[in-house]
């Protein structure tokens, strides 16, 4: 069932750094696919010196092989730290890319992590992270954001990855990744995957779950020795977190505010083949001009208002944020 929401029309970020992530696709991972020895799993928000609420997380024998992970092309098995990690492709998206990207990811993160009760936070970082702000050649092929491997309904792309082994060091092969039809696809496969876990442990990232977490650092903790190996991985991530406010999205005050129904209120579901349905708002003058954020392909949204203007009929769905019929059929 549709949520019965509108958008806030908050700008989503009014300065960006210039910090960006690695582009090349690569993985950090255990030297086979065979599910570790299974073990108990407590999750707990306290170590037992009681000095950190940060989840360390038990031991694991593997990391999960069916991710592929961003990282900086490596000649030798030792892990870039978070200087190197952030300053290594500081311009492979410009500051207008990546205020793009967040306008246009951030309400599907919303969306899907608040499906699975996870940290759209997270996911966001995660996604700049592994695709370098939705730049590689992973997501503008494939709509993958997280560099997932095998196949979607069948779809998927060929690419070269990095792989470890302590007998070989570091090597590169083709794998197959899955390709979305959009990138809310990827967002909600990744909250799939933190929620339901692995074939062989359900509960592989429970970790990462609302319920059992008392903040983003916690989710970011356990995935370090799990998502992905590379020691500084929980750090990249924070520190992605931090530089770019991206706690406003885990807020129920800066996702999709809540509106009581009304008679009037009906129901929209927007599509478009770019996969993203751009937003206008209306001027003083009577005229449109383009907003900056955008509404993931085949969602639902509440709208309670239309306007006429050039000779269509345009949604509302926040306050001054309005959706083409071009793009929108009445559910």
């Amino acid at each position: 069932m549709y949520k019965r929401l509108l958008l806030t029309s908050t700008v989503i970020l009014s300065t960006l750094a210039s910090v960006a992530a690695p582009t090349v696709v690569s993985a950090s991972t255990a030297t086979d696919n065979q599910a570790p020895t299974a073990q108990s799993e407590t999750v707990s928000n306290s170590n037992s010196s009681k000095k950190s609420t940060v989840i360390a997380g038990s031991d694991v024998k593997s990391a999960d092989t069916t991710v592929a992970h961003a990282s900086v092309t490596q000649a030798s098995a030792t892990a870039p730290s978070l200087k190197t990690v952030v300053q290594a492709s500081a311009t492979s998206a410009t500051s207008s890319q990546q205020q793009a990207f967040l306008a246009m990811a951030a309400p599907m993160a919303q969306k899907a992590a608040s499906e699975y009760n996870i940290y759209a936070s997270v996911m966001l970082a995660q996604a700049i992270l592994e695709s370098a702000w939705g730049q590689s050649d992973l997501a503008t092929q494939g709509n993958n954001l997280f560099g997932i491997k095998g196949d979607y309904n069948g779809a998927y792309v060929s690419m070269p990855t990095s792989e470890w082994s302590a007998s070989q060091g570091w090597y590169q092969i083709y794998a197959n990744f899955r390709k979305y039809p959009s990138f809310y696809e990827s967002f909600k496969d990744n909250g799939n995957k933190l929620r339901n876990g692995l074939d062989w442990n359900s509960s592989f990232y429970s970790g990462t779950w609302k319920e059992n977490t008392s903040s983003y650092q916690d989710a970011t903790a356990w995935l370090q020795g799990r998502y992905a190996t590379a020691p500084n991985y929980a750090s990249s991530l924070n520190n992605l977190i931090q530089t770019y406010n991206l706690t406003q999205y885990d807020s129920a005050k800066t996702e999709n505010a809540t509106q009581a129904p009304t008679e009037n209120t009906r129901t929209i579901v927007v599509n478009d083949a770019s996969g993203v349905v751009p937003l206008v708002s209306f001027q003083n003058d009577g005229t449109i001009k383009k907003g900056t954020r955008g509404l993931a392909t085949g969602t639902g949204w509440a709208t309670d208002q239309t306007k006429e203007y050039n000779g269509h009929t345009f949604y509302r769905v926040s306050t001054n944020e309005w959706v083409q019929d071009t793009y929108a059929t009445l559910g």
